[in-house]
């Protein structure tokens, strides 16, 4: 038993080289001077935990051995809609699904714990847990010499273990009516208004999905002359980038970066002090990678210059009422600072997304936040997205940083 409720089950140690699981962006990161210092967790030492509740030893080890790998590893249960790699059986040892043809492009894998009954989502739940301390035990073998966990593995840990069984998240203010399509409509994002309703402008700005870049437009939804968020450096906009991104990673950007990145961009959170730190922490400590967030940003008002977006201090519209200072516009939340509106997206995307709907990859969130059907292009918004995130991984040589 450590602080922070960072528990882990002793067991026998096994010889598995921890090496390759550092190759990839989870294992190369540390959290440095650059981030906000949590309070030090330390760990006696890097034992082996037992194999997490319906898996067997054998299961377990082959999981551990995928973790070494530097596999991302996603647990799912039937409800939650997704092809599974591997199926945990009742006899809690690993079956491959004969309906997965071909791997996942990124390389993740995902098993699929069988049943819906309590115990099974408990065992679902318990494995998460269970992979994330197999991440801090490779992290711990390979830094013999350091007692602190990077931040953004103690985020991803607390969010795991404080997650209700199921994944379900905390009940809604007003539940919505079985026969609506779209659930707890209050915590999907608000599609922005379609370009149609806008009015040409002279100045020919570039289209980044369905955000206008360059000289905004003008008419009674978008101020195009908000001369005080300072003008864009459309140099430093990223180019899209084809394919789908995991949803939760270690950070591609430090807030320094991110802050470097707001201030070309025009951004008027660029001028809150502390913005940049807070979103950073907001997301790390969920296990979210910051850069994402940016990505969403930029896609959703040109990092706040435009729209409801920047009237209401928000990353992206959510209807319904902020959690923190109560603000709404009548339909959309509105935030008392920007450091609010990053803290409740990074909130809505963990808490709703990842963690009752149990997506992974930014396409499966896209698919529901902005869906086509709202006349958005979600191939083109995915794009804009992991465009952002590749261009900060390309400063930082395509490794995590601190």
């Amino acid at each position: 038993m450590v602080s922070h409720s960072l528990e882990f089950n002793p067991g026998a140690s096994t010889a598995v080289d921890a090496s390759a699981a550092f190759q990839n962006d989870y294992f190369s990161s540390t959290i440095g001077e650059k981030t906000r210092a949590p309070e030090p967790v330390t760990f006696a030492s890097a034992a082996v935990s037992d194999s997490p509740a319906g898996l067997s030893s054998a299961a377990w080890s082959q999981v551990s051995a995928m973790v070494a790998q530097g596999k991302e590893i996603n647990v799912s249960t039937p409800g939650d809609g997704q092809v599974p790699d591997f199926i945990v059986g009742a006899d809690g040892n690993l079956t491959a699904n004969p309906a997965k043809t071909a791997p996942n492009a990124d390389g993740s894998v995902t098993i699929q714990m069988e049943g819906k009954d309590m115990g099974s989502l408990q065992a679902a739940k318990e494995l998460k847990i269970a992979v994330i301390q197999e991440k801090i035990r490779y992290w711990q073998m390979a830094n013999p010499n350091e007692t602190n966990v990077p931040q953004y593995l103690q985020g991803m840990l607390a969010a795991a273990q404080s997650a209700p069984v199921g994944g379900d998240s905390q009940p809604q203010r007003r539940p919505e009516a079985a026969s609506q399509p779209r659930p707890q409509q209050q915590e999907v994002a608000s599609p922005r208004p379609q370009p149609a309703s806008y009015a040409p402008s002279s100045g020919g700005g570039e289209r980044l999905g369905n955000a206008n870049i360059g000289s905004a437009p003008t008419s009674r939804y978008r101020d195009g002359s908000l001369d005080a968020s300072g003008p864009i450096d459309r140099t430093a906009i990223p180019r899209p980038v084809e394919g789908d991104l995991a949803i939760k990673g270690p950070p591609s950007a430090n807030p320094e970066q991110i802050q470097t990145f707001l201030e070309k961009m025009g951004s008027p959170a660029a001028k809150e002090a502390g913005f940049s730190q807070a979103l950073y922490n907001a997301c790390t400590e969920r296990g979210i990678d910051p850069a994402v967030a940016v990505g969403f940003f930029l896609q959703e008002s040109t990092c706040g210059r435009y729209g409801r977006g920047h009237e209401n201090k928000s990353l992206g519209n959510i209807k319904g009422t902020a959690p923190e200072s109560g603000g709404t516009d009548g339909t959309f939340r509105r935030y008392d600072t920007w450091a609010e509106g990053a803290r409740d997206w990074a909130r809505l995307i963990d808490e709703s997304y990842a963690g009752k709907r149990g997506f992974t990859h930014l396409s499966q969130v896209i698919g529901v936040y902005a869906p086509s059907s709202d006349g958005n292009n979600e191939s083109k918004y995915v794009a804009t997205v992991k465009g952002v995130v590749e261009n900060f991984k390309k400063q930082n040589g395509n490794t995590a940083i601190a």
